[in-house]
């Protein structure tokens, strides 16, 4: 695919580096410390006891209010650093509201059915 793009908009000078970062093992940390115990529960309901490294720095950064991207590989847990963040943020409000785009139907509903496993966690009054 590099290639590919190097052949046809990087020979415009589109492109200006490429860096190939080898697979590694994955890292682990523990759940925050600050993560309220609902929100505990809710990442509990669905089989989280931990996160790797990239969510908590994600989790971290986005809760002391820095703008994050998060690149990693599918299935490696993206969505969790976002959606920590947003459902402690919409569970401690009084005019709680988030909004969700996504580019596709079906990643749109298997988000709503992770979100949905995790909402019995929370009071209803929280989410």
């Amino acid at each position: 695919m590099v290639e590919h793009l190097r052949q046809g908009l990087g020979k415009h000078g589109q492109i200006t580096h490429v860096e190939e970062i080898p697979g590694r093992e994955a890292t682990f940390a523990e759940l925050p410390a600050h993560l309220s115990s609902s929100m505990r529960d809710a990442l509990r309901s669905i089989g989280v006891t931990r996160l790797y490294a990239h969510q908590a720095q994600a989790v971290q950064s986005a809760v002391s209010g820095e703008h994050i991207v998060v690149s990693t590989s599918t299935s490696s847990g993206k969505s969790l650093c976002y959606n920590i963040p947003v459902l402690e943020s919409i569970s401690q409000s009084a005019a709680p509201c988030a909004l969700y785009i996504f580019p596709t139907k079906a990643l749109a509903q298997d988000q709503l059915k992770t979100l949905l496993e995790m909402k019995p966690a929370f009071r209803s009054a929280d989410l």
